[in-house]
């Protein structure tokens, strides 16, 4: 998606503020250009949670996506080396605003900071997480990109997803954003169950590696944080107590610890409880008496930590629970009553399942307080028996299911879409629906042909029907669906054919680089379509200089500085990447610049420099060291201030250069240069 060229700062017209604002900015400049490569200092890593709503999704093993991202990042975590120059941070997305409402495509916040290693921290907000919202990746990574420090030092981003951007976002503006902080970053992207459509759309971003389960997962966030926080190979004691009305057991029952992947182990009788020594990470204990079997998940083993851990074998009465719907809608919304809770000694939590999940398995969750209550949960859109669980928390972390409801199936709502059967490509429809409209249903249009859970341009369901949907840019046969967002399913669909529409752009077949040129277009006027000058034979979505064709017919284009062979584009943004629907060529041809000023001059002092040159918006003369990164700048007047214009000479002695720069392109380029010696 295009965005505006930042522009540089109003000057300060007071001399000394003008100069120690610029010596700063050119300390900027150079960091950016000399220390893009540096590897000492600090290393800062930012972990990205992908919590939207679809991670509760299951893998091929039965396990969810979230538990499967959970228990593997909690091994990384509890396995990071404790170094003084090593700070890990944990930032998630979709965790606070449910998918459709205001607000959810910038639901992303940094929970941990990343100053150190805050492990308790960064492992309770982990196995805390509830996924509930949108996937605003672009927004994320842009915030990530304000979270580093411009410091030396090694940076690195993983981010973990289930699916592709949902909220608009172009993720080469998400790498821009880093650029223009001058951070050069490893950023890691591990897919969960990634469908070809979304893998191939992070091709060329980061380093990308898609997933299927948890042993893959634990071995790509393994590779991808190997150099920069190694895992701790340690293995570390875990001692285990067993009571049973308020009296130690020692002896009888037996103790396994299961971890990430399947890895199982016995623990021994010693002194009163049970021990044995494994590596960091999450963990459910089996506890195996003659006549029951108890599940006890949410165990971490970590550095740092006392890794003890006490399970109460006491019969407890059994909690009951009840939902209501007794059939709820598949991927809607049911309540579930509970009663006959013991009282807590952590925080409980009522969950769905499947009957016959292991304990440790759950979908939607949210805690409880009190003997009784209620709470609302979003059923799976799935139409296979589910039940509702009770889990009680203990003091040390780990959980246990002490009610069960009765099974419940849910049911498939009708569900219908209504478009005209014929439409122009990239034009605006609307489009009625009937359905269920729960959380995360929205309406898209796709080719005929797609997966499900693709989709271009979209509404939400909530609050809007009809909506407006703008069709490709492509003629051909596509179809409107109703979808929901957290499995995927396709509600309803109904055909539609897209023709094929007018486009064109008329423009001079020469003209200056750096000029302004008027460019007249014909096309739908759709909202995201935009003209572009770019090199001829650039990539589909380049872009330098652009006006929205909403804004004006015949548009302005500043040309660029460089001369050459060059086209003007009409493109959308209704599709990624911005497909080209016309293009005229243009070539560029070399504009007159030069310098006038003295050769040499004292520190501190003003110069008077002449110029020739196109004088286009943004165009602007600067002093810096000789050999200066282009882009690089100190003092400077815009040309359209005068000519000549004034230049406050560097503090420091030394060979200089004076430059004709324009911001017409990034890096700002140097069209034309002289020498200059700064004297004492």
């Amino acid at each position: 998606m295009p965005r505006p060229a930042p522009t540089r700062r109003s000057r300060s017209r007071t001399a000394a503020l003008r100069r120690g604002a610029a010596a700063l900015l050119l300390l900027g400049t150079l960091a950016l250009a000399g220390g893009a490569h540096a590897q000492t200092g600090p290393t800062s890593v930012q972990l990205i949670l992908d919590a939207s709503g679809s991670m509760f999704t299951r893998l091929p093993g039965g396990q969810t996506r979230i538990a499967a991202a959970q228990d593997v990042l909690s091994d990384l975590i509890a396995a990071l080396p404790d170094r003084p120059d090593l700070n890990v941070g944990l930032r998630l997305y979709g965790a606070r605003t449910n998918a459709g409402d205001a607000g959810a495509c910038q639901d992303s916040a940094l929970t941990i900071p990343m100053t150190g290693v805050d492990r308790a921290a960064l492992l309770n907000t982990v196995r805390t997480t509830r996924p509930r919202g949108a996937t605003p990746i672009v927004y994320a990574l842009t915030q990530a990109a304000r979270d580093f420090p411009t410091t030396p030092g090694r940076k690195l981003v993983v981010l973990v997803t289930d699916g592709l951007e949902s909220c608009g976002g172009n993720l080469q503006d998400a790498l821009k954003a880093f650029r223009e902080r001058g951070i050069e970053v490893d950023l890691r992207v591990i897919g969960i169950d990634l469908n070809d459509r979304a893998a191939q759309a992070f091709a060329g971003v980061g380093t990308f590696v898609n997933t299927r389960s948890a042993p893959e997962l634990a071995a790509a966030l393994g590779q991808a944080t190997a150099q920069v926080a190694p895992p701790a190979t340690q293995t570390l004691p875990v001692t285990v107590t067993l009571t049973s009305g308020g009296n130690p057991v020692t002896s009888g029952p037996t103790v396994t610890l299961t971890g990430t992947g399947g890895r199982a182990t016995s623990l021994s009788p010693a002194g009163g409880a049970y021990a044995a020594s494994v590596p960091p990470g999450a963990y459910t204990a089996t506890v195996k008496a003659a006549t029951e079997t108890r599940i006890f998940a949410g165990l971490t083993v970590s550095a740092g930590s006392p890794n003890r851990f006490t399970f109460d074998l006491t019969p407890t009465g059994r909690v009951t629970l009840t939902v209501t719907p007794a059939a709820p809608t598949a991927g809607g919304r049911a309540t579930i009553s509970f009663s006959g809770a013991p009282a807590a000694t952590g925080r409980p939590w009522i969950t769905l399942a499947r009957p016959g999940d292991p304990d440790p398995t759950y979908l939607d969750w949210e805690y409880v307080t009190g003997a009784s209550g209620t709470v609302t949960l979003t059923v799976p859109d799935d139409t296979a028996p589910h039940e509702a669980r009770y889990h009680q928390a203990n003091p040390d972390g780990s959980t246990r299911v002490i009610g069960r409801s009765a099974p419940f199936t849910p049911q498939r709502a009708a569900a219908s879409v209504t478009a005209p059967a014929t439409a122009a490509a990239g034009s605006a429809i609307r489009v009625g629906w009937t359905g269920p409209n729960n959380p995360g249903d929205y309406v898209t249009i796709v080719p005929a042909s797609a997966d499900p859970g693709a989709y271009t341009r979209y509404f939400y369901t909530t609050g809007t029907n009809p909506g407006t949907l703008t069709t490709p840019p492509t003629p051909g046969a596509y179809e409107v669906r109703l979808n929901n967002e957290t499995s995927g399913r396709v509600l309803a669909r109904t055909p539609i054919t897209l023709t094929a529409s007018a486009y064109a752009v008329t423009a001079p077949t020469t003209a200056t680089a750096g000029s302004r040129i008027q460019v007249n277009w014909t096309g739908p006027n759709n909202p995201g379509d935009y003209v572009t000058i770019v090199p001829r034979g650039a990539p589909v979505g380049a872009y330098l200089a652009y006006f929205y064709t909403k804004d004006a017919n015949p548009g302005p284009l500043t040309t660029p500085p460089a001369p050459g062979e060059y086209e003007i584009r009409y493109s959308t943004e209704a599709t990624s990447p911005n497909p080209t629907l016309a293009s005229t060529p243009i070539r560029l041809t070399a504009a007159a610049y030069s310098l006038s000023a003295p050769r040499q001059g004292k520190a501190g002092t003003t110069i008077q420099v002449n110029w020739t040159g196109p004088n286009n918006p943004g165009d602007y003369v600067t002093i810096v060291p000789r050999g200066a990164p282009v882009g690089a700048y100190l003092d400077y007047f815009y040309t359209r201030d005068g000519n000549p214009g004034a230049l406050t000479l560097p503090d420091q002695p030394g060979e200089y250069e004076i430059r004709y720069s324009t911001e017409a392109a990034t890096p700002n380029p140097t069209l034309h240069s002289i020498p200059f010696t700064v004297t004492p």
